[in-house]
């Protein structure tokens, strides 16, 4: 018992951080899917993209309960979190051309 105790404990254990890394990485994707939503609706709307400001002020940036943001979301970036697990996220700007990415 003590054997199977002594490797299942440490496999759960990178099997969570896996996961929490792996949820991270979910958020970022979803943060391009809204900034590329964001862009387009500033695109496509009577006024057209005017500048990055504009869009990042329109985004949300909220994923959920499960994520935080430990230093704030801004124009330039900041740090996601979920579980034990964060990560520095940086914000390229938009242009007329493209949406930003983190």
């Amino acid at each position: 018992m003590g054997i199977l105790a002594a490797v299942a404990i440490p496999r759960y254990v990178d099997l969570t951080a896996n996961a929490e890394i792996r949820a991270i990485e979910a958020g970022v994707s979803e943060l391009n899917g809204r900034e590329a939503l964001t862009w387009a609706n500033q695109m496509i709307s009577a006024a057209g993209w005017t500048n990055d400001a504009a869009v990042f002020a329109a985004l949300n940036t909220d994923l959920g309960t499960d994520y935080t943001w430990t230093v704030a979301a801004t124009v330039t970036g900041g740090t996601l979190t979920f579980g034990s697990q964060s990560s520095v996220l940086t914000r390229t700007a938009s242009t007329a051309t493209s949406p930003a990415r983190w």
